[in-house]
């Protein structure tokens, strides 16, 4: 039933609801509701009647804004933006960026095996994950500021072999991890660090290794 109807069997025993006053205060039973609004002016079936079909068309509208894949403009970026820190992609539409968010909160997280999954992408060979108990530091008579692994040959013609150090406390070195990827562009090093802060658990670091083959 229309909302004239309803408004009009709830009020034709007090009024003449075809009387031009009625009809142009209340409710015109023969006026129009446009397809698209966007004020309330738009809807022409009696000043009451207009503002009371205006709200309920709104309150639907903005019910439906409540659920990401009904979402749309600015409530869909508000949601997404404040509510899962998700920020959509050049050229990615509002549908793809739905879809990739809901991905990202339902995916496995924390898991090696989920680390690597997610970062096959972005990587040549399979990723690698180890952890730096071994390559941690006291930032004493160590190598720690170098990121590479080389030979030096010291005056006296001895040789040492260098590998990167992990400048830390031992202790801290058990909730760390080093994760290496192969041939990553630059362009994706950021995607790859978004991936890292979503699947990686809170009080967990990690160290990012590209290498190049």
């Amino acid at each position: 039933m229309a909302i004239t109807d309803k408004i009009n069997n709830n009020l034709k025993t007090l009024f003449n609801i075809d009387d031009p006053v009625y009809k142009s205060l209340i409710c015109d039973r023969n006026g129009t509701i446009p397809s698209t609004i966007s004020k309330p002016t738009d809807i022409d079936i009696g000043a009451i009647a207009s503002q009371i079909e205006y709200l309920r068309l709104l309150s639907i509208t903005l019910i439906k804004q409540l659920y990401l894949d009904e979402a749309a403009s600015e409530f869909l970026k508000y949601q997404l933006n404040e509510f899962f820190n998700s920020l959509q992609f050049e050229d990615e539409s509002d549908a793809e960026w739905v879809q990739r968010t809901i991905a990202t909160v339902f995916q496995q997280k924390v898991s090696r095996a989920a680390i690597i999954y997610w970062l096959r992408p972005y990587s040549s060979l399979e990723p690698e994950i180890s952890n730096v108990l071994t390559s941690s530091a006291f930032a004493g008579f160590c190598f720690a500021g170098r990121y590479d692994a080389g030979t030096y040959t010291m005056p006296d013609g001895t040789i040492i072999v260098y590998v990167p150090a992990l400048a830390g406390s031992y202790d801290s070195s058990y909730y760390t991890i080093k994760i290496t990827l192969y041939d990553t562009a630059s362009v994706d090093i950021w995607t790859v660090q978004n991936i890292l802060r979503k699947i990686i658990a809170a009080g967990i670091t990690y160290y990012l290794e590209i290498k190049s083959t």
